[in-house]
């Protein structure tokens, strides 16, 4: 019962600090750099509102928490493909090796396809003929193990990249969780930091550009070397802590409960909030509110899916569904396959 009751006050604390920081919360949208890094990964973390610091049990933990990552007793293949407005398309793909004793290892990979988009200039604004594509790009190589038989920590590196026409920009940043389990309702506790790094400022042939410093004066060199400075940005720094519970567990059914309270370094503080029910460990449905009490608007909504798992001599096929809500956007679906083997 100890146990239960410290639960209770982490979460009104996390609730009542969400709730003052925001009364002063100022808008700090579009203040960083990779902001595709802050996009949800994964179909049953997002149906369940992101809530899944504390969970973080299937190809997509090195998103979430590194080092729930230590909870996989396989080998797992991951591929997860998310519509984006504009008709982009948001792709995640894992690989994550059992090494037993030593731990659990992964490679990662996101990336953004956006399409061709065609150049227009000032001169020809009906288009070159030429086309070109952006890049949005993050590959980590991550490691979690179980230090005791409870407690396990978790880290990612990483490399990003944005990439338009001749400019770039490049990152390194690293990811590090810690995971605790209990023995009380597979009580679980999360915490993680995601996006430590350098910041990123963009850079190429195209900010190179002929300057006259003085077009007042005739005869001079108005064709001077000149290049156009660029800011840097940091990457979005996020913090997360979260809890999760089986609140019921009873032969064939299942429930689980889940709730992270998040404080970004790109937007205000936030609550997400998600719960599945899993009947048979065979159907899977999740429901889901992901950033309660942030002040934008937008990043609010609800989520719900679905997943259905199945084994095949040995061989584990996981495949989920995710439905969001936005404010403004088309409604975002993802869907995640998982093979476990």
């Amino acid at each position: 019962m100890n146990i239960v009751k410290a639960v209770k006050y982490c979460l009104l604390l996390a609730t009542s600090v969400v709730l003052a920081a925001n009364v002063q919360a100022q808008d700090k949208v579009g203040t960083t750099a990779a902001a595709f890094l802050s996009i949800s990964s994964g179909a049953k973390a997002t149906a369940m509102g992101g809530a899944y610091v504390a969970i973080a049990d299937d190809g997509s933990s090195m998103f979430w928490n590194p080092a729930g990552m230590a909870q996989l007793e396989n080998n797992t293949v991951t591929f997860s493909n998310m519509n984006w407005f504009l008709d982009s398309q948001i792709q995640d793909a894992s690989v994550v090796i059992n090494g037993g004793n030593l731990g659990n290892f992964a490679l990662s990979v996101r990336a953004i396809d956006h399409g061709e988009i065609e150049v227009r200039t000032i001169e020809i604004p009906e288009g070159t003929g030429e086309v070109f594509t952006p890049t949005n790009l993050a590959v980590a190589v991550s490691y979690s193990r179980f230090i005791t038989d409870q407690f396990s920590i978790g880290a990612n590196t990483k490399f990003v990249q944005e990439k338009i026409w001749n400019e770039s920009a490049t990152g390194f940043a690293v990811d590090l969780g810690v995971f605790y389990r209990t023995d009380f309702k597979n009580l679980r506790i999360g915490m993680s930091m995601t996006n430590f790094g350098n910041e990123m400022k963009m850079s190429g042939d195209d900010l190179r550009q002929a300057i006259d410093i003085d077009e007042s004066i005739n005869g001079n060199n108005d064709r001077l070397e000149g290049y156009l400075g660029t800011d840097s940005w940091p990457m979005p720094l996020l913090f997360k802590v979260g809890v999760a519970i089986d609140a019921l567990d009873i032969e064939s059914h299942k429930v689980e409960l889940a709730i992270d309270a998040k404080h970004p370094s790109d937007n205000s503080e936030s609550i997400d909030l998600g719960i599945e029910y899993g009947f048979n460990d065979l159907l899977f449905l999740r429901g889901g509110y992901r950033s309660l009490f942030s002040t934008q608007i937008e990043d609010q909504g609800l989520t719900a899916g679905f997943g259905l798992k199945y084994d095949f001599n040995g061989i584990g096929a996981n495949f989920g569904a995710t439905y969001m809500t936005h404010e403004y956007l088309e409604d975002p679906i993802l869907w995640t396959l998982q093979i476990d083997f």
